[in-house]
């Protein structure tokens, strides 16, 4: 998710937004959203209204994201402000993603890169996922690949930790013990920078792979510890899928240990 449009901020504007992503740290979800909301009241770009959609939609807040994001639309539209237009559409596109819907994903992440200048490594990645989730499965690991190409020189930021994640989850069809390994580191990155929602999101990509593997309980351990995640980051929408996931892998786990020769 990108938070960025090329605008001038003044030291108000911007001291709301660095208090706003203080907060945002510490898990004092209240505070930062005041702050956010007196840095979009005072700003007239669409800077702070982006920045806010982008704290929303981590959040998994997405509906007030897409209503912040199509108000930074019209305001970047008015302004002929290209680059925030390609970032609302960019953040658009990856709402919608995370909604399940494909289509408007795609039609977005297309507005995008009609709006940038090139297509940087943030692009590829949404491309990639683009690809993933139209099951074009070799095409979304070479665009994954090119984005972590060209993150080489800004490893470990956050685009390069989903570009990993994402070529993780794609390798983990034919080689789940490798994949695994990648995305624990990439999931103790995710903790180390307080990203929990990120985490909560690898814990239930390396599930699937324990799954694979016939280790139906130590994926279930993955995904209790997701949903903790979840929880932390007031991630209502993953935590919920995932404690659905949960049930339907104790019921597994039930199951298996029923022994028919005991009745």
């Amino acid at each position: 998710m990108s938070n960025s449009g090329s605008e001038v901020l003044s030291p108000r504007v911007m001291g709301k937004l660095r208090r706003a992503e203080r907060h945002l740290l510490d898990g004092a979800w209240g505070e930062a959203d005041i702050c956010f909301q007196s840095a979009v009241d005072l700003d007239e770009s669409p800077v702070s209204q982006i920045s806010y959609a982008s704290s929303l939609a981590d959040r998994e807040r997405y509906h007030e994201a897409i209503c912040l994001l199509t108000l930074a639309m019209e305001r970047a539209s008015s302004s002929g402000n290209r680059e925030a237009l390609g970032v609302v559409y960019h953040n658009l596109a990856a709402i919608y993603r995370e909604l399940e819907d494909a289509d408007l994903a795609r039609r977005f992440q297309q507005k995008a890169l009609l709006m940038l200048d090139d297509c940087g490594p943030e692009e590829l990645l949404g491309l990639a996922n683009d690809a993933w989730l139209s099951r074009r499965t070799e095409l979304a690991s070479c665009l994954a690949e090119s984005c972590l190409e060209l993150n080489e020189d800004n490893e470990g930021c956050r685009t390069d930790l989903e570009a990993q994640a994402t070529v993780s989850v794609i390798g983990g069809i034919d080689n789940p013990r490798d994949a695994i390994r990648t995305l624990i580191q990439v999931y103790r990155q995710h903790c180390t920078r307080n990203e929990f929602r990120l985490a909560g999101i690898d814990l239930m990509n390396l599930s699937v792979l324990l799954g694979q593997l016939g280790r139906e309980q130590a994926a279930a351990s993955f995904v209790r510890r997701a949903i903790r995640h979840f929880d932390s980051a007031c991630a209502v929408v993953s935590a919920s899928r995932s404690r659905r996931v949960l049930a339907q892998l104790e019921r597994i786990q039930t199951v298996s240990r029923f022994d028919p020769s005991r009745n």
